[in-house]
């Protein structure tokens, strides 16, 4: 599969093909189990940037990062202009 670079920030993901399962990602999955760096509400941009800091191997793009935080129960809210993500 493709490795693709994030426009933003630079790191390289592979992107999830459109017939992979809703299954969360394993590299999110054990990162959300160990990470307890923030409780509550944070930036969805300063969360992701520490999965990218503490992730083996290649990361997710940021947009399966979100997608597999909520299947695991993680909502993503706008707040004033800043998207924020809220754990349970």
């Amino acid at each position: 599969m493709t490795t693709l670079n994030c426009p933003a920030c630079g790191h390289t993901f592979t992107p999830s093909s459109s017939g992979t399962s809703a299954a969360p990602d394993p590299s999110v999955v054990q990162w959300y189990r160990t990470d307890n760096s923030w409780i509550g509400e944070a930036s969805t941009e300063e969360i992701y940037s520490t999965y990218l800091r503490t992730t083996d191997g290649t990361p997710v793009s940021r947009q399966r990062f979100v997608a597999d935080l909520a299947y695991l129960g993680v909502d993503q809210v706008l707040d004033d202009e800043t998207y924020m993500l809220v754990r349970p």
